[in-house]
């Protein structure tokens, strides 16, 4: 254990007690997992670095919350993990309230955590990346199954208890973004059959997903402001619209699909504060935002996509929808009304 690491923090804690342990560990400059590293042997243990045994055996623990974010957004949904199936380095569980893509490629951390509060105990199961980012958090709830848990934390728990320190790697861009190829590119767009092939097309023309938007502005792709997509999501509330909610980091891809009421914006955060689904996003990191038509074999699909300075995905939003059945009307003609509204952001590019 970092001793100086952990008296660090609890300076700091002493400071500033309301201070996130995410936002800490960026005070700090350590990453997320060092600093829960420092509560081995008090309120955290470090898990065996099974997570595909793990991810399949989370139906065990009943009725949880499961948080995902990146640096701008937070996602959390309530329900039961269900249909959780792996395949090699990727992973689903497919259920009517907890959906994930999961990446296991980059993970390398767990912990199970039990932090004192009023009335007992917050439990946790909390995994990272091999930067110490935080990938997925999944935390008990009144309904959850006690006996679960302590099956898995029996079950899971490293004996050992030995954490080394995250890996500091360079990413290196992968992306060329050749502004020769963009005809093709577009006319390969224009024959897409299904959304899950889009993430091909990039790696097919090497293009970063927000350039490739910046292409194809005008014709698949039309640039919309923060303020018209803020009031496109409060739009969706007032027409009790069901729509699907993606958010991810490299590790996992959160989706809620249903309806979003309770809308609060504070300061620079703007909430859905819904029983079952809570959504926190940083308006202030916005840097660009999107509407993005594809062409599938069920007509076409249209989705939001919110980006920040550093050209990373925050948040997609769709209309609900499933494999075979066309997008909501309803959700079509509202995305031409904030298109429509921003006619001037949407020069071509070409």
């Amino acid at each position: 254990m970092n001793e100086n690491l952990k008296q660090q923090w609890e300076n700091l804690t002493k400071e500033m007690p309301k201070l996130r342990i995410r936002d800490a560990a960026k005070h700090l400059k350590v990453s997320e997992a060092e600093l829960l590293a420092t509560k081995i042997g008090k309120t955290a243990k470090l898990l065996k670095p099974d997570f595909a045994n793990f991810l399949v055996n989370t139906t065990s623990l009943g009725y949880v919350m499961a948080l995902t974010r990146n640096e701008s957004c937070v996602h959390e949904r309530k329900g039961i993990y269900n249909n959780v199936s792996v395949n090699g380095q990727t992973a689903l569980a497919v259920g009517e309230d907890i959906d994930l893509r999961i990446f296991l490629k980059d993970w390398k951390y767990g912990f199970y955590v039990e932090e004192p509060k009023e009335n007992g105990f917050q439990r946790s199961f909390q995994f990272f990346d091999k930067r110490g980012e935080a990938v997925h958090k999944i935390y008990q709830t009144d309904k959850s199954a006690v006996d679960g848990w302590e099956k898995l934390k029996a079950q899971f728990v490293d004996e050992t208890q030995k954490f080394t320190n995250p890996i500091i790697e360079t990413i290196t861009k992968t992306e060329t973004d050749d502004p020769k190829v963009i005809p093709d590119f577009l006319d390969a767009w224009s024959k897409l059959e299904d959304t899950h092939d889009f993430f091909s097309l990039l790696r097919k023309y090497k293009y970063s997903r927000e350039y490739s938007l910046k292409v194809a502005n005008g014709k698949f792709s039309f640039k919309i402001s923060t303020e018209n997509f803020l009031s496109l999501m409060m739009e969706s509330s007032k027409r009790d619209l069901d729509v699907m909610i993606f958010v991810g980091n490299p590790g996992m891809i959160q989706i809620h699909t249903g309806k979003i009421q309770k809308l609060e914006p504070m300061g620079p955060w703007f909430n859905v504060l819904d029983p079952e689904f809570n959504l926190h996003l940083r308006t202030d990191r916005i840097e660009s935002v999107y509407i993005v038509d594809k062409p599938t074999r069920d007509g076409l699909v249209s989705s939001v996509e919110v980006f920040d300075n550093e050209g990373n995905l925050i948040l997609q939003m769709f209309g609900k929808r499933k494999p075979g059945i066309p997008q909501s009307n309803l959700w079509f003609q509202l995305s031409r009304e904030y298109l429509n509204k921003n006619e001037e952001l949407n020069p071509s590019f070409v």
